[in-house]
This record gives C-alpha cells, structure tokens and sequence, in this order.
C-alpha cells in the first residue's frame, strides 16, 4: 500500500525496505522532504494521479500521504484481518477501498498487487483470488469503454470487460492478427486475464484521444539507465502489503 502511495522506484529505492513492525512515520517523512527538497527529485510517481490529500491537515503531499501510512499502520491489523476473512476479490477491494486514502483506483491497484503469485510466498499469491475473477475500471478504462460504444450507450463496464476477455481469441482470428501471447512453463499461450484487459482499455485511450486529436500524451517515455530487477528486492515477508 506503501508502494502505491509513492509508486517511483527510484524513492523506495532511496528509503529502503518498509517493514510493518519496524515502521517509523517521522523517519520515513524525513527521509521524502530530503529527497525532494534536497536532493530535487520528485518522491511521487507521474504514472498516475494521486491527490495531494489535503483533508489530512497539511498543504505538503509527504507530510499527508505520510500521516495515510501512519494511520493504516494503526488499522493494519484490523484490515489484514479483514482480507483473510474475504470470499471473493470485490469484497477485498471494499476492505481495501475502506482505509482512509484509497478510493477507487488506488485501491484495485492494490488488489491486483496482491494477487500477483510471490516466489517469496512459494509462488501463491498473498490473497487466494485470481486476476480473472472480478476487475474495478478506473477513469481511464471507461474512457476506453465509452469509445467502443455508440454516444450515449449505458455501459456496464464489468460485462463489456468480460466480453472483451472471452472474446479477445475470437476477435483476433476475425481480424487476422497473431497476438503475441506471453507462454506458460508449458509453452501454452497466456490469455489476457480481466485486469489486463482494464489495463489495455486505459492504453487504448490514451491512444485514441491522440488520433483523434481530444487529447494529448502527458508524458513520454525515458528507459531507465539501471533496470528494476538490479535495484529492488524480493519482499521478504507479508509485512511488505504495507
């Protein structure tokens, strides 16, 4: 939840490991102000909006995603409860959506981090779901929906997703593209799962509404000089959730 908050590789790289029991709010917040206000670089990720928070008291962003942190380190129990007790993904994501500072988006991104399979948890997954189960379309993605619809359609987003999902081989062959799958150990085809397919719906936007001039691209693409797998480490415990 931490990671999502900030979302930059290069300033969790800076402050390290964030562990549960070892948590230290005013250590942390030090060590963001002096990433920013000495060092110049930007804590927060550009890849997508996360409000300043505002309502947390304080007009400085660390200093307010700083006091989310401390105060779900304070609930942490409470919600980590909360999820091993859910039966399905959406009733995860309510649980989720319910700490103070995740709303909608943030919080199925959460969600989905939690279903990827872990080695660091013999390659399950932390929450006993699957990415196929259920999907939340952020902004982005109901864009995306809207412009495969006529004007003024009503959409239900999680059906269209579906659609899209078990349709996409269907689709493929009719348009004759021979969609570069990613394989299995098995070398079998990997199928787009639901929360990619939300994913691609946000990509395919931000496409459109350059092509048909509604919009432009915010950012462009810079690769990184050090790839990620050479910075960062496997967390070693369920205490990386926060």
């Amino acid at each position: 939840m931490l990671y999502r908050l900030v979302g930059r590789q290069e300033t969790h790289i800076f402050i390290g490991f964030q562990s549960l029991s070892h948590f230290d709010v005013v250590s942390l917040e030090s060590k963001l102000k002096f990433f920013r206000d000495e060092l110049g670089k930007p804590p927060f990720t550009g890849a997508y909006t996360v409000c300043a928070y505002y309502n947390m008291g304080s007009r400085d962003k660390v200093e307010n995603v700083c006091r989310i942190l401390s105060n779900l380190q304070s609930n942490f129990e409470d919600i980590y409860r909360q999820l091993r007790r859910c039966t399905s993904s959406k009733s995860a994501y309510l649980v989720l959506r319910s700490a103070r500072g995740f709303g909608n988006f943030l919080a199925y991104q959460v969600l989905v981090d939690l279903l990827y399979p872990l080695r660091a948890n013999d390659g399950r997954s932390t929450l006993p779901f699957s990415l196929d189960d259920w999907a939340m379309a952020g902004p982005g993605a109901r864009r995306g929906l809207s412009a495969l619809f006529k004007s003024g359609t009503r959409i239900d987003e999680l059906r269209a997703m579906k659609w899209l999902r078990d349709n996409q081989q269907l689709e493929f062959n009719r348009l004759s593209l021979n969609f570069p799958y990613l394989q299995n150990s098995s070398g079998q085809p990997i199928r787009i799962c639901l929360a990619n397919i939300q994913n691609c719906l946000c990509e395919f936007y931000k496409y459109i509404k350059i092509k048909t001039g509604t919009g432009r691209a915010r950012r462009r693409f810079i690769p990184s000089a050090s790839p990620l797998g050479e910075q960062l480490e496997l967390f070693p415990t369920l205490e990386a959730i926060t």
